[in-house]
């Protein structure tokens, strides 16, 4: 165990750090046909003019009521995590979801602030459509590594008070506190917690939030969704601790009750 370690060492310092944290691809997994979507292809560009690839899921029986934008999980791309919420497009919920760079058919490679970047103006393009579009609700969802990304961009996003709910599935504060975790004290100290979210998350003390996360979630602990959850500053929290095991598949476990509830929850706000 002790040489595995001493060669995970050795291929991080050759390779660089960004490697352990951003999982992106370049296919095409699944096609929005294949769930009788319909959507749109689309570009914008992140702060600093890099090119995001970005897709518009359109609810089955427009106009739609509510937008969501989506910052997905780490690994593939768009093409393979626009999945967890398409379900979303049989109710008045259109969904768009970005690829940050490096992912997909963005531009660029990964990295800390380039990605906070991207995470910051798709929530600016996303507020945008927004308002143009007149939407009744404004959500926010998260999944896993997208949390973390969000938590950050939000720090500098201008309209906070607009928020209807931000959710936080399956994720967590920083890529080195998995990385603790999920390996041995030294190698958490060779990732980055450059560009996370300052913890005491002071900046979302107003923003209504639902954390989601499985009890036996295999990819991200249980805990760090919790401790995520305790770091909230703002009495307007819930949190959803799902007996299933996995990871960001609550709304297609136990036959399907999350779909409901979430739904349920979200006409409440």
């Amino acid at each position: 165990m002790a040489s595995f370690f001493r060669l995970s060492l050795i291929l991080v310092l050759l390779s660089g750090c960004t490697s352990l944290v951003y999982q992106p691809d370049k296919y095409f997994h699944n096609h929005p046909d294949q769930f009788q979507t319909k959507f749109e292809v689309f570009s914008f560009n992140s702060l600093d003019g890099t090119k995001l690839s970005a897709w518009k899921l359109l609810a089955k029986k427009p106009p739609a009521k509510n937008l969501v934008v989506f910052f997905h999980g780490n690994a593939q791309n768009l093409t393979a995590h626009f999945v967890n919420l398409v379900w979303m497009m049989e109710h008045d919920y259109d969904v768009i979801i970005f690829d940050y760079r490096g992912y997909g058919l963005s531009e660029g490679s990964p990295e800390p602030k380039g990605v906070a970047e991207d995470g910051l103006a798709f929530l600016n393009y996303g507020y945008e459509q927004f308002k143009k579009l007149g939407y009744k609700k404004f959500i926010v969802y998260t999944q896993s590594l997208g949390g973390a990304v969000a938590l950050k961009s939000l720090e500098d996003f201008k309209h906070l008070d607009d928020i209807s709910l931000l959710v936080l599935d399956s994720t967590f504060l920083s890529p080195r506190l998995v990385a603790r975790d999920k390996t041995n004290r030294v190698l958490q100290y060779l990732i980055s917690n450059d560009y996370t979210a300052d913890p005491k998350l002071e900046h979302l003390k107003n923003v209504p939030v639902l954390s989601i996360h499985s009890k036996e979630d295999p990819v991200v602990a249980h805990q760090l969704g919790v401790d995520v959850f305790n770091l909230l500053p703002g009495a307007k929290k819930d949190m959803w601790s799902v007996e299933a095991k996995g990871h960001g598949n609550v709304y297609y476990v136990e036959k399907l009750k999350y779909q409901t509830m979430f739904i349920d929850y979200v006409n409440k706000l």
